[in-house]
């Protein structure tokens, strides 16, 4: 483990460090007193890991403008990639040499990097009522907060990952097709389908990148929300009955829908051997009028792929019933600060600057929404396809309820649960369904579901053999409405 954190920080620091260059002045830094004595301070470097490639430009452009406002204060930010990214941050935690400052990853969740004495508190980075600034739900027990104390910030907006129907207008306008047509249920996504197949041979209705499993299972959940809501999207789990039930009609059906699209070629073909990178430029290429993504692929496909024809819509559903996505406080892409760093002034300069020009600065680029509700409301975007998805994603999301939430004692659970886990996944399953290696479908979701609730149930044994007060009632809510958002009274009424 030793040797590979020593490579992966040798390689680091070979990338070289983001110095200070000029504003790109579309929102010049103040004018105080700080560059000015900076001449008169001692040269600061602070070491900075985030696993987001989308956001690398807007983060580059962010740190010149901190290094012209804070000369004496250096940013390294190597480029890494994401699929390596929870190794190096595992090699680093195990040899105690974090970054300064460093993006979250499941392979270390935060309550054990706390455990682990790694990580300190910035609740004095949020002077001024900064705190209150954030969408409800933010500062959420295990996920931003321990201990009622903020251990992670936010790095877009927690309303995140909602999955959205993106279509092609050239592709529509070549099989006579206009938006209006671009389909709000299943049925209609077949009769469209068929149309744009009649139109050229080489063109599908829809293309999918299925080896990128964790989308497929987040869009699948989505769909399936349409069909039986109690079971939420983002992890299969039913908040009545609190269990794992991935067995589910609305999993079955959905997973089954998409083998009808594929048996009867409105599915591209190649959907099965690429990942969502590679459907994505195929779809801005012209070979399929529709790709099903996160609402993060607005600016992929302007900034990677050079493509501007495109509209966005709400995924379709069975019978074009209302879908969501459930916003628990679940914040999956965050930052944290190493309890070893030697230069926390420096360290809270730079997160007061990430709040104020960062959140900025992807909202003005078109790469996702603010987690601070003003910016939202506020700043002007010029780019009416990141508008649009934003717009669908925030209608999609619904505040719901969470286990965290209810009792802290959740969260140790959840890390005993990490390890008990199993390695199948939804997306997997699709793929192997689609491939004719799985025949019963809903089966196999069983035994997901099987899997899942057996390590539920072990880790809950665990943690209240060590002291910890928490029993599966705690992971029922039945004065849960689906599609109501679930306020903090509702947690009392539990409470009574």
């Amino acid at each position: 483990m030793n040797k590979i954190t020593a490579a992966l920080l040798a390689s680091a620091v070979a990338i070289g460090t983001l110095a200070g260059c000029s504003s790109n002045g579309s929102n010049p830094a103040p004018a105080d007193s700080t560059a000015q004595s900076a001449g008169n301070k001692e040269t600061v470097t602070l070491k900075f890991w985030h696993r987001w490639p989308e956001s690398q430009q807007a983060l580059e452009q962010m740190v010149k403008e901190f290094s012209e406002q804070y000369p004496y204060i250096r940013i390294e930010m190597p480029s890494i990639a994401s699929s390596q990214y929870g190794a190096q941050l595992q090699a680093a935690a195990a040899s105690n040499d974090l970054p300064d400052i460093f993006a979250n990853s499941n392979a270390v969740p935060v309550d054990q990097l706390k455990r682990l004495d790694l990580i300190r508190p910035i609740d004095d980075a949020f002077e001024g009522g900064k705190k209150d600034e954030f969408y409800e739900g933010t500062w959420t027990e295990g996920f931003t907060t321990l201990d009622g104390s903020i251990y992670a910030l936010p790095h877009f907006t927690p309303r995140r990952y909602a999955h959205v129907l993106y279509y092609n207008k050239n592709v529509l306008a070549k099989a006579g097709l206009t938006e209006q047509d671009v389909p709000k249920s299943w049925e209609e996504l077949q009769a469209v389908g068929e149309k744009i197949r009649q139109s050229a041979n080489d063109v599908y209705p829809l293309i999918l990148g299925i080896k990128t499993d964790w989308l497929a299972t987040g869009y699948i959940g989505q769909m399936a929300t349409a069909i039986k809501p109690e079971v939420v999207p983002n992890d299969g789990f039913n908040l009545k009955t609190g269990q794992y039930e991935f067995d589910s009609p609305g999993y079955v059906e959905t997973i089954e829908y998409l083998k009808k699209l594929q048996d009867d070629k409105v599915l591209h073909p190649n959907s099965l051997v690429i990942d969502y990178r590679e459907a994505s430029s195929l779809f801005a290429g012209g070979k399929a009028a529709f790709v099903i993504d996160g609402t993060f692929l607005s600016s992929e496909l302007q900034q990677n792929n050079k493509f501007n024809e495109f509209g966005v819509a709400p995924l379709p559903t069975k019978n074009g019933n209302p879908q969501y996505y459930a916003f628990q406080g679940e914040t999956k892409a965050t930052i944290h600060v190493s309890k070893n760093t030697k230069h926390y002034e420096e360290v809270k300069l730079f997160l007061k600057f990430y709040m104020d020009r960062y959140y900025v600065k992807q909202l003005e680029m078109g790469i996702e929404g603010s987690p601070i509700v003003e910016h939202n409301q506020s700043v002007k975007v010029d780019n009416p396809q990141f508008v649009q998805a934003q717009a669908i994603q925030n209608q999609t999301f619904i505040l719901s309820p969470h286990p965290y939430t209810r009792n802290p004692a959740a969260v140790q659970v959840n890390t005993e649960l990490n390890g008990r886990k199993p390695k199948e996944t939804v997306g997997k399953i699709l793929e192997g369904y689609l491939a004719g290696q799985i025949k019963d479908v809903k089966a196999e979701l069983a035994k997901l579901s099987t899997g899942y609730n057996k390590g539920l149930q072990e880790s809950l044994d665990k943690v209240k053999q060590s002291g910890g007060k928490i029993d599966a009632g705690d992971y029922r809510f039945p004065n849960w409405t689906p599609f109501t958002p679930y306020s903090t009274d509702k947690y009392k009424e539990l409470a009574q």
